[in-house]
């Protein structure tokens, strides 16, 4: 990993542009809730690009044409939840234990069949974990759609940068001219 300083929105704006394609190609309507202050964490943003890729292409994949999909990310104590949402096809409760696995993959329908090999959902779960968080997902079943939260750790203390930068604004920290 390539570990900076980043805020959350920046990196999900970036995963929302990349997936944008196959939102418009279903008509899927996409509800974005981001936070309102920037939220920094110190993860690889290409990769954390990369998992909110894959949880809102997953959810493009299985939601029927004009579904709806919501992204959320949100400061939950001391970690940061990102959450996707669809009203899709759902996940089969025995297959809720499973789903993260290697070339697991639930029923599909022929009109799936483009579906990909099962490994995007162990490649997110595996680059969560490298980053120190965790990925669960949650379904009611077949018809009643998925959700998939991401879970961060957040910063404990302020970046260096940040700290550097407010003593040379404190009038103590000042020289004298």
């Amino acid at each position: 990993l390539r570990k900076d300083l980043v805020d959350v929105a920046a990196i999900i704006q970036q995963a929302v542009q990349t997936s944008q394609p196959q939102f418009q190609e279903k008509n899927h309507t996409l509800n974005l809730e981001l936070p309102r202050e920037p939220i920094e964490l110190l993860v690889d943003p290409a990769r954390l690009a990369q998992i909110v890729s894959n949880l809102l292409s997953n959810a493009a994949k299985y939601t029927d044409v004009g579904g709806t999909i919501s992204l959320r990310a949100a400061s939950i104590g001391d970690a940061v939840e990102i959450r996707v949402q669809d009203n899709g096809r759902g996940i089969r409760p025995e297959m809720l234990p499973q789903v993260f696995g290697l070339f697991v993959q639930s029923d599909r329908t022929l009109d799936m069949a483009q579906g990909g090999l099962g490994v995007g959902l162990t490649l997110v779960k595996r680059l969560v974990e490298l980053h120190g968080g965790n990925v669960r997902a949650e379904s009611e079943g077949i018809g009643r759609g998925a959700t998939f939260f991401v879970e961060l750790p957040r910063l404990q203390h302020p970046p260096l940068r940040m700290a550097t930068a407010a003593n040379e604004t404190d009038p103590a920290h000042q020289r004298a001219g």
